[in-house]
């Protein structure tokens, strides 16, 4: 038997290895062997078949295919054994066979943990420039607005208007006045933006009222669309209730009771402070992302260059689908989701997640990479921290900010905040 290691193009071997129909025979016994420890025929003990009988109960293309592989198996083996300076990773993939002349030539693609090639130091110049963080008023604003309404009360009301939030029941009616569908819809303050429509058709509306439209499907927004072949000429509406928010002030005693005792912020004026560093903390993360993938995309091919292998590629694919069966609740839905598409579109679905897994590894390794180069230390023995390697090469780059960090850790661990018990964003 005989084999021939080649270096591939994506981080791969090309292992060929060949024998001959005498190598098959001599091996045959072997292969025999494994399949007479499970073998039960009547008469014999199990384990104690004749090897001639265990043949005549294998199927001819069954033992074949095992003698293939177990010679396989043996010519990788002696490759592992006589290369253990390459990081083999992986299953071999990417089979091929072929026989001519007494003598069996099997191709295979054996993975290898891939290296970041470091073409030129120009790296180093391209740096990380500072981020640059400013909350407006109007954005604190908005995100109290917004804890307001997670903390509000509802009143009973009369009459609908965009303040409001109103259940309505439909009735789509034929023109002989009999029903072909039914339906109930909610109208608040995002449908008062989104259409005209709701303004129009509902606006100082009382609880209780009745009436009807003509149905012109083109002209109604998508949740008042009848479903079912037959199409009504007009919508039945019923105001069935209307409720008006009632937000709550944020007094002392309102922010205890919302946030519990515990929480550090007392005051109207805390509870300010407090989003304003929630939204710099979001922003912060969200520009240190941009500016680490702008580094990377800056110096990924020029500077530095790395081939991710299938193995790796596909590991991430998956994690990638099963995150993705997560969110969509079930493997079926996802499915479902994807033949609501076109084929066209699902087969770009499906390229862009593999994309996506290719890119995010070659990130991985080129960001380790750079630390190595910069000197810079990664605890791998702690819990891992979001976006670590990404701040540390950030604060490489600017050192003020630095330090600056160590002075708020410094602190912290000085005075530990408490918690909220709801975030505030």
């Amino acid at each position: 038997m005989a084999h021939k290691l080649q270096k591939g193009k994506q981080s791969n071997y090309e292992l060929e290895i060949t024998f001959t129909d005498a190598e098959q025979q001599a091996h045959k016994d072997h292969v025999l062997q494994d399949f007479q420890k499970d073998m039960n025929i009547s008469g014999f003990r199990k384990g104690q078949v004749p090897l001639s009988m265990v043949e005549q109960n294998v199927k001819p293309e069954y033992l074949q295919m095992s003698i293939v592989e177990h010679l396989v198996n043996h010519g990788i083996q002696h490759v592992l054994k006589e290369n253990p300076e390459i990081r083999f990773i992986g299953e071999p993939y990417d089979f091929s066979q072929d026989t001519k002349d007494g003598t069996t030539t099997v191709k295979l693609k054996l993975d290898v943990y891939p290296e970041v090639e470091v073409k030129k130091d120009s790296w180093k110049k391209e740096g990380i420039k500072p981020i640059s963080i400013q909350v407006e008023a109007k954005e604190i604003e908005e995100a109290l607005h917004n804890l307001q309404r997670n903390y509000a009360d509802y009143a009973d009301v009369e009459i609908l208007d965009k303040e409001t939030i109103s259940k309505v029941a439909m009735e789509f009616l034929d023109k002989e006045g009999n029903i072909v569908d039914k339906g109930t819809t909610y109208i608040g303050e995002p449908e008062f933006t989104e259409s005209p429509f709701w303004e129009k058709t509902f606006n100082g509306k009382k609880k209780g009222e009745e009436f009807e439209i003509n149905y012109k499907e083109a002209d109604l927004p998508a949740v008042v669309h009848a479903k079912g072949e037959t199409k009504p000429t007009t919508v039945k509406f019923t105001i069935k209730d209307i409720k008006k928010q009632i937000l709550p002030e944020f007094t002392p005693e309102n922010i205890e009771k919302f946030f519990g005792k515990e929480s550090e912020v007392k005051t109207e004026k805390e509870l300010k402070e407090f989003i304003k560093k929630n939204i710099e903390d979001q922003k912060y993360t969200q520009e240190l992302i941009n500016k680490v993938e702008e580094f990377v995309s800056k110096i990924r091919g020029e500077s530095m260059t790395i081939s991710i292998p299938k193995t790796m590629v596909d590991e991430e694919f998956k994690s990638r689908v099963s995150s993705l069966e997560q969110r969509f609740w079930s493997k079926e839905k996802v499915e479902e989701y994807l033949k609501s598409m076109t084929e066209e579109q699902a087969k770009q679905f499906v390229e862009d997640i593999q994309k996506a897994s290719s890119e995010s590894l070659e990130k991985f390794f080129i960001l380790n990479k750079t630390t190595e180069l910069l000197g810079i230390e990664i605890d791998r023995n702690t819990p891992a921290q979001e976006l670590a390697v990404e701040r540390k090469i950030y604060e490489h780059f600017n050192p003020s900010e630095a330090k600056a960090s160590e002075k708020e850790e410094k602190a912290e661990k000085k005075t530990p905040a408490k918690k909220t018990t709801k975030k505030a964003e």
